[in-house]
């Protein structure tokens, strides 16, 4: 088990007017685990100090995987 699925149910709350569902959240976690590593501690201390700023993190996420395609349609 990843060591962020604990602390989904945080991210949705802290985010809870977008409408998050937990892939969304787990997205947003990913990418905070490859930042800082595979340390829950610092997961939840990067969560906590976020808070309503993780929305940025979904919103890059999804610029990089529609850069992606484009880039995959012109190879």
């Amino acid at each position: 088990m990843t060591c962020w699925l604990k602390y989904v149910p945080d991210v949705k709350r802290y985010l809870k007017q977008y409408k998050l569902n937990d892939s969304q959240a787990g997205y947003i976690l990913e990418g905070i685990e490859k930042e800082v590593g595979h340390n829950p501690e610092l997961i939840k201390a990067v969560v906590d100090f976020e808070k309503k700023n993780l929305i940025k993190r979904l919103k890059r996420k999804g610029k990089e995987k529609a850069k992606d395609k484009v880039e995959m349609a012109y190879v």
